[in-house]
C-alpha cells in the first residue's frame, strides 16, 4: 500500500502542464541566447585583441614610410634606421628614398658592388687592411736638422682576428641599440659604396678645367644694419682709395694698411685664383669675369661692404680639388633631383612611425 502510494505520488510530480513546459522552453532559448551572446562578445573580445596586436607587429612595421617605384622601404627599417643614427627627421625618410633611387639607376645601368668590395670596405673602417698601405716619408727640408726631426707617429695596423673581434662586438651593440642586423648593416655599405660608383658616372663629363680669374681686392667694411650716413661714409671712403690707386698707389701696400678683409689683407688683397659659382657673393664675382684686366673698378657693394677689385690675369686653368670636387657634387645632386622627378615616389611617413623612445627628438 505504501510503495503504490509513493509512485503515485512521483508520477504526480512528473507531469508538467502545457504553461510549465512552454516556460521551461523559454527559459532554455533565453540562456541558450545568452551563451551564445557571451561566446560572440568573447570572441569579438579576442579578434579586437588579436588585430591590434597584428596591427603592432605585424600590419604598422610592414606599412611602408615611401613606396619608389613599386619598391616599400617598410617602417621597421626607418624605425632601425633611426635608432641606428639618431636621426628621427623627415631627412632620413629623404635620404633612404635616394637610396633606393641610387640602387634602382645602378642595376639598370649595371653598376655592382660585389660581397668581397664591401667585405674590404668594412675591414678598412676598423682598421684593418689586407695589403698595409705603404707608409708615406714625410718630406724634410734643406732647414731642418736632422737630429730635431721626431717621426710621426703612424696607427699600429691590427690583426684579422682583432677585426674580427671589433667587428662582432661592434654587430652586438648596434643590434641592441636599434635593432639593425648584419645584413642590413652590410646593405648600408653596399649602397654607400654604389652611390659613389654612381656618381662617378653621372660625374664623368664634368670639366676639369674653365676659365678663372686671379683677383685682389681691398674692403671698406659695412654693417647689415648699418645707418644711411655710414653706408654713404663707407662709401665716400671707398671711393676715395679708387683715387689712390688710379692715381698710382701700390695697391698691395694699401690693401695691407687699409682693408677690412682679413684674409687677404696680409697678402696685400690677393684672394688667389677665383672659379664662377665657387662661393663668392654675384657682386664681386661679376666684377671679376667683366672688369678688363689690371683695372680698379669703382667700389662694387655687396653684403660686407664696398670692394675695390683688381683683376690681375684672367685664363683657362685646372680647378682647385674643392672647387672640383663641388662641381661633381653639383652635378650628381642635380642628377638625384632629375631621378625623383621621374619616379613614382608615393609617401608615408609621419611623426607617428617614429620610434618612441625617439619621438621627442621630433617634437
Amino acid at each position: 500500500m505504501a510503495k503504490g502510494s509513493k509512485a503515485s505520488k512521483t508520477k504526480e510530480q512528473a507531469v508538467l502542464t502545457k504553461k510549465q513546459i512552454a516556460r521551461s522552453r523559454k527559459v532554455k532559448h533565453q540562456l541558450r541566447m545568452i551563451w551564445i551572446g557571451v561566446g560572440a562578445i568573447a570572441t569579438l573580445v579576442v579578434g579586437i585583441l588579436a588585430f591590434g596586436v597584428y596591427q603592432e607587429v605585424v600590419a604598422k612595421p610592414a606599412s611602408p614610410i615611401a613606396v619608389i617605384n613599386g619598391v616599400p622601404i617598410r617602417t621597421d627599417y626607418y624605425q632601425r634606421m633611426a635608432r641606428y643614427t639618431g636621426n628621427t627627421s623627415k631627412q632620413l625618410v629623404e635620404s633612404l628614398i635616394e637610396d633606393e633611387l641610387i640602387r634602382q639607376y645602378a642595376a639598370k645601368n649595371g653598376i655592382v658592388v660585389t660581397a668581397d668590395e664591401v667585405q674590404t670596405t668594412i675591414e678598412e673602417m676598423f682598421g684593418y687592411y689586407r695589403t698595409p698601405p705603404t707608409p708615406t716619408p714625410t718630406p724634410i727640408t734643406a732647414q731642418e736638422a736632422i737630429t730635431d726631426i721626431t717621426p710621426a707617429p703612424t696607427l699600429t695596423p691590427i690583426t684579422e682576428a682583432q677585426f674580427q673581434q671589433g667587428y662582432t662586438g661592434f654587430l652586438k651593440q648596434v643590434k641592441e641599440l636599434s635593432g639593425l642586423s648584419e645584413a642590413e648593416f652590410r646593405q648600408n655599405v653596399q649602397t654607400s659604396l654604389l652611390r659613389q660608383k654612381v656618381q662617378e658616372l653621372v660625374t664623368t663629363d664634368v670639366p676639369t678645367e674653365e676659365e678663372q680669374a686671379h683677383v685682389r681686392h681691398i674692403l671698406v667694411q659695412v654693417a647689415s644694419d648699418a645707418d644711411e650716413q655710414t653706408v654713404q661714409e663707407a662709401e665716400e671712403k671707398a671711393r676715395n682709395l679708387v683715387e689712390q690707386l688710379r692715381g698710382g698707389v701700390d695697391f698691395a701696400a694699401l690693401a695691407a694698411q687699409v682693408s677690412d678683409d682679413p684674409g687677404s689683407k696680409d697678402q696685400g688683397g690677393d684672394v688667389g685664383w677665383v672659379a664662377r659659382d665657387s662661393g663668392m657673393v654675384a657682386e664681386f664675382e661679376e666684377a671679376a669675369f667683366t672688369l678688363p684686366v689690371g683695372e680698379i673698378s669703382d667700389p662694387v657693394k655687396s653684403y660686407y661692404g664696398f670692394h675695390i677689385i683688381q683683376v690681375i690675369e684672367r685664363t683657362v686653368r685646372e680647378l682647385e680639388p674643392d672647387v672640383l670636387a663641388q662641381r661633381k657634387q653639383d652635378a650628381f645632386d642635380k642628377r638625384l633631383s632629375e631621378l625623383r622627378a621621374q619616379a613614382q615616389v608615393e609617401e608615408y611617413w609621419s611623426t607617428d612611425k617614429v620610434p618612441p623612445e625617439l619621438l621627442q627628438q621630433t617634437e
